[in-house]
C-alpha cells in the first residue's frame, strides 16, 4: 500500500520574512529606547514638547526653562509661565515682568524692594519658587525682593540685565551674584546658543555680537532634517552622541573670543559699569561669590575672588559665599551633599539667604 505524499511544505513569502526579520531588531530597539528615556530622565533632561533629544545638547535655550528670545541679553525667561515643564521637574513661575516669582504664599511687603540677579543660582535651578534664595531673602528681610536671575548666564548679560531691571525697579539694594564660571562665560560669544559678549578696546570694553541671533526661527542645525529627526530617539541621540560627536551636533557648543583669563578683566569693567548704574539709581550694591568652590570650574582655574577684592577697592560691597561654605565643608563633609545637587538645593538656598540677610541688617 502506498504511503499518501506529505502535502507541501508552504512557503514564506518574502514579507513575512521580512516581518520575523525585523522583529528581533524591533523589540531591541524599543527595549534600548526605553532604557535611553528612562536614563535621560534620571539625568534630568526628559522629553521637552516639541523639542528633540539632540536639541538638548546645541541649544541652552531648549533644555532648560521656557524662554523667550531677546536681541540683546540673547534670552531671557517667558513672562506668564507657570508650570512644571522643566528639565527639574520643579515649579516654576515668571510674572509679567520676565522675573521669578517667589511663590504663591509668599508674602507681599511694602518698601523699596531689593533687586537680585545673577545666573541659575540666582534664579533657583532645582528648587521650586518658593526656595529660591531670593524668595527666602524677602521672608527674612520683611521686605520684597525681586529675583531677577537668569540660568546660564554669564557676568556680561548679568550686568546688562541688571542694567535694564534698575530702568523700571526702582530698587535701593542690588544683590548681583556670580559662580567663577561666570567670567568664563564672558570670553564666549556661544554658549550651548549665541549670547552677547564684550570685545576690549584700549581701556574700555564694547559689547558685541548683538543683536543676538535668534535660533528659534533661524537656526542652521534644525536645517538639517534627517539628524533633526533622529534626535527625537533617546536611543539613537545616545548612539551618534558618543559615536560621531561631531557630525551628529554639527556645531561647537562654546565659541571662544577671548584667551582664558580674560574674563576677569572683562568682569572688572562690567562691575564697574554695574556700580556706577546703582550709583545713579541711588542703590547700594553687593557682589556675592557663590558655588562650592570659589576659584574653579570644571578643573579650569578662575580667579574669581580677585573680582571681589577689585570690588572693594571701587567701593562696592562684597561677600565671599563661596570661601565660607568651603571653610565649612572642610569641617563638615556632609554639607557637600545637603547643599549642593549639581546646583543648590533648597536647604543651600537657605544658607544662602542667612548670609545675606545678615549682611544686609549689618549695613
Amino acid at each position: 500500500m502506498a504511503t499518501p505524499a506529505s502535502p507541501p511544505k508552504r512557503r514564506l513569502s518574502w514579507r513575512q520574512k521580512l516581518l520575523l526579520a525585523t522583529l528581533p531588531v524591533t523589540l531591541l530597539f524599543a527595549l534600548g529606547e526605553w532604557f535611553a528615556r528612562s536614563y535621560r530622565t534620571r539625568q534630568g533632561y526628559p522629553p521637552q514638547p516639541g523639542h528633540s533629544y539632540r536639541d538638548q545638547r546645541i541649544d541652552l535655550i531648549r533644555r532648560a526653562f521656557p524662554t523667550v528670545h531677546d536681541d540683546v541679553l540673547g534670552y531671557r525667561p517667558q513672562p506668564g509661565f507657570h508650570g512644571t515643564e522643566n528639565v527639574w521637574h520643579t515649579l516654576v513661575t515668571i510674572d509679567a515682568d520676565g522675573l521669578r516669582s517667589n511663590g504663591a504664599d509668599a508674602a507681599r511687603f511694602a518698601g523699596p524692594p531689593v533687586l537680585a540677579v545673577g545666573d541659575s543660582f540666582t534664579f533657583g535651578d532645582q528648587v521650586s519658587d518658593q526656595e529660591t534664595w531670593p524668595a527666602q531673602l524677602e521672608q527674612r528681610l520683611s521686605r520684597p525682593v525681586r529675583n531677577g536671575g537668569v540660568f546660564g548666564y554669564g557676568f556680561d548679560q548679568t550686568v546688562l540685565r541688571a542694567e535694564r531691571l534698575l530702568d523700571t525697579i526702582a530698587a535701593d539694594t542690588v544683590v548681583c551674584s556670580l559662580i567663577p564660571d561666570d567670567l568664563k562665560r564672558c570670553e564666549l560669544s556661544r554658549r550651548f546658543s549665541p549670547k552677547p559678549w564684550f570685545a576690549i578696546i584700549g581701556d574700555g570694553i564694547e559689547l558685541r555680537g548683538v543683536p543676538v541671533e535668534d535660533t528659534s526661527v533661524d537656526n542652521e542645525l534644525d536645517k538639517q532634517w534627517l539628524r533633526r529627526t533622529l534626535g527625537h530617539s533617546a536611543l539613537l541621540d545616545m548612539v551618534f552622541w558618543n559615536a560621531c560627536r561631531t557630525w551628529w551636533v554639527g556645531t561647537e557648543r562654546e565659541v571662544r573670543e577671548h584667551p582664558p583669563g580674560t574674563g576677569l578683566t572683562i568682569g572688572m569693567k562690567l562691575l564697574e559699569r554695574l556700580a556706577t548704574k546703582c550709583r545713579e539709581r541711588g542703590a547700594r550694591l553687593l557682589l556675592v561669590l557663590q558655588g562650592p568652590e570659589p576659584e574653579m570650574t570644571a578643573g579650569e582655574p578662575v580667579r574669581a575672588p580677585e573680582l571681589l577684592a577689585y570690588g572693594r577697592t571701587i567701593g562696592v560691597d562684597v561677600l565671599d559665599l563661596a570661601t565660607r561654605f568651603r571653610d565649612l565643608a572642610d569641617r563638615d563633609h556632609t554639607l557637600d551633599r545637603e547643599y549642593f545637587h549639581g546646583h543648590m538645593t533648597a536647604a543651600g538656598n537657605r544658607w544662602v539667604a542667612e548670609q545675606i540677610a545678615a549682611e544686609l541688617r549689618a549695613w
